[in-house]
């Protein structure tokens, strides 16, 4: 018996065995005109096989690109669109992750930050609301990581902690 498992590895899965073997089928045909034909039935029959492509921006061209692909750029054909390869094509940079140190991750970064800039804010009603909404959001972080352990006098050690005794509730 002839498996999928013991046949080549299709190139773009999204289109099936048959467009592969269509487009391999291709690169057979001799005469340029009919090979021509049969590119254009194939591109057609690809876009009749994955329809949500019609909503990108320029489906065609991504079709002929895949169907270029697919044939690992050995179809010798006339484009009607310019065919951009995938191995030259350069990956974007990777992302570099901020590698701040948390002491509570579940109460993140960004309150830690909040809590430095209140620290150092002058005593008064600002300083106050801003304080007790920081307050509100750490316990709501606590209960979220613990569940029923998040209490009210943990949440003011936490801040008293980060804020070097400067607050105290």
């Amino acid at each position: 018996m002839d498996y999928n498992t013991q046949r080549e590895k299709l190139r773009l899965p999204e289109y099936g065995r048959l467009v592969q073997q269509m487009a391999e089928y291709a690169m057979t045909i001799e005469n340029r005109e009919q090979r021509q034909r049969y590119a254009e039935h194939t591109v057609r029959v690809m876009g009749h096989l994955n329809p949500k492509m019609k909503g990108v921006p320029d489906y065609q061209h991504k079709l002929w690109d895949h169907l270029a692909y697919i044939t690992d750029y050995k179809l010798d054909i006339d484009y009607p669109v310019e065919i951009q390869r995938r191995d030259t094509a350069q990956r974007p940079p990777r992302l570099e992750y901020p590698q701040a140190k948390i002491r509570h991750r579940h109460y993140g970064h960004l309150l830690e930050k909040a809590l430095e800039q209140i620290g150092q804010m002058p005593a008064g009603k600002e300083r106050d609301l801003r304080t007790y909404q920081i307050a509100n959001r750490m316990k709501r972080n606590l209960a979220a990581w613990k569940g029923d352990g998040a209490t009210d006098d943990k949440v003011a050690r936490d801040i008293e902690a980060y804020t070097a005794g400067a607050i105290q509730i």
